[in-house]
């Protein structure tokens, strides 16, 4: 198998501004080389150019394909006085803790947590740990419950918010509200794992239950 790789390019002239990646085989020769233009940089972030073939290769076009993986990101939020972290845990509403409990445990092979009620936030929790984030299994504590609402519209359960950390979460909850960001709550609370946390309001969220807690 011949030999692959990425190559920079700063362009030649009149192929436009702006370096380039070439992908090309160094066993082959140049009249026989494929080369595809990967892409040229302009402004914040990355546009594609045109692509150029010299000659066609599955391989060539595959590793492409891995190499367009890593994409420039750009933040509208500019110079804030907060920080969007990690992402904490995804939170899995369910009918039985237990029941979801043994089959992350026994099933799936994941080191799981002992329920814990949150009288507070009217749930039982349950963390299921994946090595790069969570997964946190609620149970409806009493009738009066957030999480009941949820569990009588999808009786098996599924997927019920998601947990962001923030670096200063009063500093988030303050320019949210400016920007009309409701929050569910007029305070932050005490979450499970004993920080402050907040929720926003699905509607402002592109239809998502956001968690934000405080790093």
């Amino acid at each position: 198998m011949k030999g692959w790789g990425l190559g920079l390019n700063d362009g030649a002239p009149g192929e436009g501004a702006g370096p380039r990646l070439d992908l090309q085989c160094p066993d082959e020769g140049a009249e026989n080389r494929t080369k595809r233009r990967f892409p040229r940089m302009k402004g914040r972030g990355l546009e594609l150019a045109d692509v150029v073939f010299e000659s066609g290769s599955k391989m060539a076009a595959n590793m492409l394909k891995v190499a367009m993986g890593s994409r420039a990101f750009s933040s509208g939020i500019g110079d804030a006085l907060w920080k969007l972290g990690r992402l904490n845990h995804v939170a899995i509403a369910v009918p039985g803790v237990e029941k979801a409990r043994c089959f992350y445990r026994d099933v799936l092979g994941a080191q799981v947590s002992e329920p814990v009620p949150l009288a507070e936030h009217g749930v039982v929790t349950v963390f299921v740990e994946l090595g790069n984030t969570k997964l946190e299994l609620l149970e409806p504590l009493g009738p009066d419950s957030p999480i009941r609402g949820f569990l009588n519209k999808h009786r098996d359960g599924g997927l019920h918010h998601i947990c962001i950390e923030v670096d200063r979460l009063s500093a988030a909850i303050q320019r949210l509200r400016e920007l009309h960001i409701r929050t569910l709550s007029p305070e932050a609370r005490i979450g499970a794992h004993g920080k402050p946390v907040i929720f926003l309001h699905p509607k402002d969220c592109g239809g998502v239950l956001v968690e934000l807690e405080e790093a």
